[in-house]
């Protein structure tokens, strides 16, 4: 499935962080969400994978998942609900650069519920910039 504003809704309806989605607007999740796969993209050394099947009970690795994870971390720390402030995404395309984080490297750049779906929670390391 894409990595969308609309599946993170989805996605969202089932945990205790619904109210909190919902109170950024549509550009503001979608910004998040393209910087979130952008971010990942570069410490992983890949795209995110944006055509995994259904999820099922039991799926303990779910890369769209980070994404809205990471997508509502970054609103929350960065931006305020509801057009009082628009997140500007990094434009940055230049996939060539070193990534300045690894993964697990910096509890304020990377949601822990992010890497557990990305299965990165024992990763513990910083690159330098």
């Amino acid at each position: 499935m894409a990595i969308t504003a609309t599946g993170a809704s989805n996605y969202f309806k089932a945990t205790t962080f619904s109210d909190r989605w919902a109170e950024y607007s549509k550009e503001q999740k979608e910004a998040a969400i393209e910087m979130a796969k952008r971010e990942f993209g570069r410490a992983l050394g890949r795209p995110l994978k944006e055509d995994e099947p259904p999820y099922q009970i039991g799926d303990r690795v779910r890369e769209e998942f980070a994404a809205y994870e990471q997508a509502l971390f970054t609103l929350l720390r960065d931006a305020q609900p509801k057009g009082s402030g628009t997140l500007v995404p990094s434009l940055d395309q230049d996939e060539q650069k070193s990534p300045s984080h690894t993964l697990g490297g910096s509890k304020d750049h990377f949601s822990t519920r992010a890497l557990s779906w990305l299965g990165q929670l024992s990763v513990i390391t910083r690159m330098g910039s």
